[in-house]
């Protein structure tokens, strides 16, 4: 049976976060599935953290899967969640971000609708620690925008939904110690553009996640 998106969470060392993004998780694929989906939610422990474990101990009881990592850079362990994702579509969070319960069902239809080499992002990230505060990702079908700008500062979060061919095809970068954060989300923005990839926006839909300094721009 064809499964049609693998919503894939990674946590490592989030603590108690950890378990409000698995019952996001689990929410968003309930959503889903109500639309007729086929949706697995798929948890790895990236060298999780015993508080992390213990958040997301009750993981299996509804249904998801889980796996595990051991030590290892974060794009790593993203490529590594993506080898073992069985959708066709991958659906990214982590253990410090919550979806809004129609993220699965809305992302869906505009990779549906568009053209295979897109990437999926939300309307509005809602960032709280470190400033609370809205982003409104672009879509690269607006009028005006010019993908240069993604040289100068990063527009979107790697976290995303696409394809699972479109992971593969493009991995996420192995970045050394002395990377800052959202240098993977910006490496990978930059590896995308240069692949012919394009990003859209999902209307109406949320990521309310922990800022990162130079996460988005």
């Amino acid at each position: 049976m064809t499964i049609d998106i693998s919503a894939v969470l990674v946590v490592s060392e989030e603590g108690p976060r950890a378990g409000i993004a698995l019952h996001s998780a689990i929410d968003a694929a309930g959503a889903a599935r109500q639309q007729g989906l086929d949706v697995e939610v798929v948890v790895v422990l990236a060298h999780a953290t015993p508080a992390t474990r213990l958040a997301v101990g009750a993981a299996e009881e509804h249904g998801a899967r889980v796996e595990h990592i051991g030590g290892v850079d974060p794009g790593t362990a993203l490529n590594y969640a993506v080898s073992v994702a069985k959708g066709t579509y991958v659906a990214m969070l982590d253990g410090g971000a919550l979806w809004s319960e129609n993220w699965l069902v809305e992302a869906h239809a505009v990779a549906q609708a568009s053209p295979a080499h897109t990437i999926v992002h939300p309307e509005v990230h809602w960032f709280y620690e470190q400033g609370r505060e809205l982003y409104f990702p672009p879509d690269q079908t607006e009028p005006g925008f010019d993908p240069a700008a993604v040289r100068l500062g990063n527009c979107w979060d790697a976290l995303a939904f696409a394809a699972a061919s479109i992971y593969r095809a493009v991995p996420f970068a192995a970045l050394g110690a002395d990377a800052q954060p959202g240098d993977l989300d910006w490496a990978w923005s930059i590896a995308t553009l240069d692949a012919g990839l394009q990003h859209r926006v999902a209307p109406q839909t949320l990521n309310f996640r922990r800022r990162r300094p130079r996460t988005l721009r």
